[in-house]
C-alpha cells in the first residue's frame, strides 16, 4: 500500500525509512520525513556539569529541543518557563527513583521520533483514522512508558489519543508525567501500572490514572496492532527477554497480520551476556540481528506464531571513560509476523 503525501529526504535516515516501509509491507514508492535527531552542539559534558557518579546532569543536554517544541506546542507552556519545568519535573523523578536515564534527562529526549519505524507506527495510526470500518481497533501500547514522552509526541503528531496506551512498573512516574505535559484532563489515552515479568502481579489501570485492579495487564490482550518498547528488552537476561516478549504477543491482536513490535536498545556486534546490566538480576542479554531473530523464534515456538524481524545499529556508544566501545551499538528494531 503507498503511503500518499509523503517526502522523503536524502541521506542514511531516509534509506532506514524506505527499508523500514517495505519490510512492513509499505510498497517502494513510500515516502514520509524522519524527523532529524538535534545535532550536540554543545559537544562532550564536563566533568562538573554532572554528579551521582554521572548519573545526574546539572545542565540539559541539547537534544532536548524537541521536547521543547512539544513542551510549547502541546502543553501550551510559554518558552521562557519550559527549561524550568523540565528541571523540576526530572527532579521529582529522581526522587522517586535515581535512574541514570532520569538525572541524564533520557526522558525529555525525543530521539525516537527519527526512527523509521516510528515514522510507520504513526503513519498506520493517522491512516486508521480516515478509514470508516477501522471502529478504533488500530491502537498502540508503550511498554515502559516512563512519563509518556512516546504516546504525548504521537498525539502532537496528530493520533487521537484514545487509541494509545502505556505500561510502566512505576506508577508515580505515570503521575509526574500529567504533570509534566499538563494534560491531566486532554489527554485520553490509558495507561497500566503493572510488571510484565510477574504471571500474577497485582496492577492497577484507569484512563486517566491508576486505581487498583489486579487483571488490569490481562484488559490490554488482543487488543494492540503496534508495541513500542525502547531501552526495555536490553535490561533483562534472555530468559526474562523471552518471558516478556511472549507476553507482549497475548497484548497483539490475533486477527490482524499487521501488527507490529518495535524499538530502541542496547546492542552488540557479538551477541553475548553483560554484567553492567539491572541491579539484582544475573547478566542481561545484548542482541545482534542473528540473535535477536533466534530470541523470536523462540518466543513462536512458544505461543505457536511466527516472526520476522530486524535490527540495524544507528550509532556506537561511548563509555564513561570518554572512549568509545568498539562493540556496543545503539539498536533500531521491528518485528512482524512472518
Amino acid at each position: 500500500m503507498p503511503v500518499e503525501g509523503l517526502t522523503g529526504r536524502p541521506g542514511r535516515g531516509n534509506s532506514l525509512l524506505m527499508t523500514a516501509l517495505r519490510f512492513a509491507g509499505y510498497g517502494p514508492d513510500c515516502h514520509r520525513p524522519a524527523t532529524a535527531p538535534t545535532p550536540d552542539t554543545d559537544g562532550a559534558t564536563s566533568a562538573s556539569a554532572v554528579s551521582a557518579g554521572g548519573r545526574y546532569m546539572h545542565k540539559l543536554p541539547a537534544d532536548v529541543e524537541s521536547m521543547r517544541a512539544l513542551l510549547e506546542g502541546y502543553s501550551g507552556i510559554p518558552a521562557e518557563d519550559v527549561d524550568r519545568h523540565v528541571y523540576q519535573m526530572r527532579d521529582r523523578l529522581w526522587d522517586v527513583y535515581p535512574y541514570a536515564c532520569v538525572g541524564r534527562f533520557r526522558f525529555a529526549s525525543l530521539e525516537f521520533a527519527s526512527d523509521a519505524y516510528y515514522q510507520v507506527a504513526l503513519f498506520k495510526l493517522l491512516q486508521a483514522q480516515t478509514e470508516s470500518d477501522d471502529g478504533g481497533s488500530t491502537c498502540l501500547l508503550d511498554v515502559g512508558c516512563c512519563v509518556g514522552q512516546v504516546l504525548r509526541k504521537l498525539a502532537f503528531d496528530g493520533v487521537d489519543s484514545s487509541r494509545l496506551y502505556g505500561t510502566d512498573i512505576e506508577p508515580r512516574f505515570i503521575d509526574i508525567g500529567y504533570d509534566l505535559f499538563r494534560d491531566r484532563r486532554k489527554f485520553r489515552g490509558s495507561f497500566v501500572v503493572g510488571d510484565l515479568l510477574r504471571p500474577d502481579n497485582p496492577t492497577s489501570s484507569s484512563s486517566n490514572s491508576s486505581s487498583p485492579g489486579s487483571e488490569a495487564l490481562d484488559a490490554l490482550d488482543g487488543k494492540m496492532t503496534l508495541i513500542h518498547a525502547t531501552s526495555f528488552f536490553h535490561l533483562f537476561t534472555w530468559g526474562d527477554q523471552v518471558r516478556a516478549a511472549v507476553r507482549l504477543v497475548r497484548f497483539l491482536r490475533a486477527d490482524r497480520a499487521d501488527v507490529m513490535v518495535f524499538g530502541r536498545h542496547v546492542g552488540t556486534v557479538a551477541p553475548r551476556w553483560d554484567g553492567g546490566g539491572k541491579a539484582g538480576s544475573d547478566k542481561v542479554y545484548l542482541h545482534n540481528g542473528e540473535s535477536w531473530q533466534r530470541l523470536w523464534d523462540e518466543v513462536g515456538e512458544r505461543t505457536g506464531t511466527r516472526w520476522r524481524t530486524t535490527m540495524e545499529p544507528t550509532e556506537k556508544i561511548e563509555t564513561g571513560a570518554g572512549g568509545v566501545e568498539s562493540s556496543l551499538r545503539k539498536m533500531s528494531f521491528c518485528v512482524l509476523r512472518a
